[in-house]
C-alpha cells in the first residue's frame, strides 16, 4: 500500500513538523509506503508561497505517478486549514483521504469565521475518508462539524532505552511557540516569586513567537533567572531535557503537545493545564500536576510543590516514563495507523 503524506518540511518549527519526522525516521513496515508532499517550509515569504503553489499543482500528478493508495493530510488552523483545504479537494478526485488534525485552536478559529467561511469549513470536514484527532474531546467538537468518520490516535514519541530524569537538576523548561496561548506569561509572573524562594533555579523558555515582547518584559521586571532559549533542534534537545528538572507548558488551548509526550518520555514531571488532550497524557497526582488555565496562583504552587519534594519528583517521574512506555510509544502508534490505512483500503 502507497500513502501520500501532506504537511510540512519535517524539519520545520511546530508539532506538525515533529510528528511526520518521526513517521520519516521510525516507522516500518512491509506492507506500506509512505511518500511526503511538503506544503511549507521555512524561509522567505516567497519561499512559503511557492512551497505551497507547487504542492497544489502537483498533487494529483505525484497521486497517479506514484499510485498512492491513499492520502494522508496533516493539518491545524489558519493558514494550514486554507491550503490543506485545497489539496484536499484535489486529492479526493484520485484517491481516498485521510485528514489528521492537529490544531490548537480549530473551535476558536471556527467560531471567529465569517458565516461563509464556517460553511465551507464544515464543507471541506466531510470531505475525507477519515478525520483522526488527538483527543476524545477534540472527536465530540468536530462531530458538530463533519458526518466522516471520527477516530482518535493520540500522538506518539519514540521512547529513550531507560529513564534519564535526574531529579537533582535545577532548570525548569519550557518548549514552544512563546506567547500567550502557550501561557509564556503566566511563567513570567509566577518567576519573581519562584526565584525568592529557590535561587538556584532557573527557568528556559525554548522557541519562536513574541520573543521580542517576553524579552522586553523579561527586562523591565528584571526576572534574572528566566532564559530565553531560542528555538533548537532535536540535537540540542536532548542535552536539555537530561538538565531538565520539570517542565511546565501552562497553555489556554492545545491539541496533545508533543513537548510533553517527549519531556515525559525523558521521565520529566510536567505541569500543564486541563485543555485539549493533555489529561489524557498527565493524570494530576499520579505522573505530573494539572492547573487550570490562567491560573497563577495554581502555577505557583505546583512549581514549589514539586521544587520542595524529591520524592514525588521521583515518583512522578518514573510514573511518566511507564505512561509513554504503556500509551504513547511509536510502534503501537505505528499498529493504529497500519489498521487503520488497511480499512480505509
Amino acid at each position: 500500500m502507497r500513502i501520500l503524506m501532506i504537511g510540512p518540511d519535517a524539519k520545520s518549527k511546530g508539532g506538525i513538523a515533529t510528528v511526520i519526522a518521526n513517521f520519516q525516521q521510525y516507522f516500518q513496515s512491509t506492507t506500506t509506503e509512505i511518500s511526503y508532499l511538503t506544503t511549507w517550509q521555512e524561509g522567505s515569504l516567497l519561499t512559503r508561497v511557492k512551497t505551497t503553489i507547487q504542492s497544489v499543482f502537483s498533487i494529483r500528478s505525484r497521486i497517479r505517478r506514484e499510485k498512492s493508495d491513499i492520502v494522508h493530510v496533516h493539518m491545524a488552523q489558519q493558514g494550514s486549514f486554507y491550503r490543506k483545504s485545497l489539496l484536499i479537494l484535489r486529492a479526493k478526485k484520485e484517491c481516498p483521504v485521510v485528514l489528521h488534525m492537529h490544531a490548537s485552536q480549530f473551535d476558536v478559529f471556527y467560531r471567529n469565521s465569517h458565516p461563509l467561511l464556517q460553511k465551507y469549513i464544515r464543507y471541506i470536514l466531510r470531505q475525507p475518508n477519515q478525520v483522526v484527532v488527538l483527543s476524545d474531546e477534540w472527536a465530540t467538537f468536530y462531530k458538530t462539524l463533519t458526518t466522516a468518520p471520527i477516530q482518535v490516535i493520540e500522538n506518539a514519541v519514540q521512547m529513550p532505552a531507560r529513564n534519564k530524569y535526574c531529579s537533582d537538576a535545577k532548570h525548569i523548561v519550557m518548549f514552544g511557540r512563546i506567547g500567550e496561548r502557550k501561557g509564556s506569561y503566566d511563567v513570567l509572573s509566577v518567576a519573581k516569586s519562584i526565584g525568592q524562594q529557590y535561587p538556584d533555579v532557573r527557568f528556559y523558555l525554548y522557541g519562536d513567537g513574541e520573543v521580542d515582547k517576553v524579552a522586553a518584559q523579561i527586562e523591565a521586571e528584571q526576572l534574572d533567572n528566566v532564559i530565553l532559549g531560542g528555538w533548537i533542534g532535536s540535537d540540542e534537545k536532548e542535552t536539555i531535557l537530561q538538565d531538565a528538572v520539570l517542565h511546565i507548558l501552562p497553555s489556554y488551548h492545545e491539541g496533545l503537545p508533543m513537548a510533553i509526550l517527549e519531556t515525559m518520555a525523558y521521565g520529566i514531571p510536567n505541569i500543564s493545564t486541563t485543555v485539549g488532550g493533555i489529561p489524557q497524557a498527565i493524570q494530576n497526582g499520579t505522573n505530573g500536576l494539572l492547573i487550570q488555565a490562567g491560573d497563577t496562583k495554581q502555577l505557583e504552587q505546583a512549581i514549589t510543590t514539586l521544587l520542595s519534594d524529591k520524592a514525588a519528583r521521583e515518583r512522578y517521574s518514573q510514573a511518566a516514563f511507564a505512561t509513554i512506555e504503556n500509551r504513547f510509544a511509536i510502534a503501537p502508534y505505528q499498529q493504529k495507523w497500519e489498521q487503520l490505512y488497511h480499512d480505509i483500503q
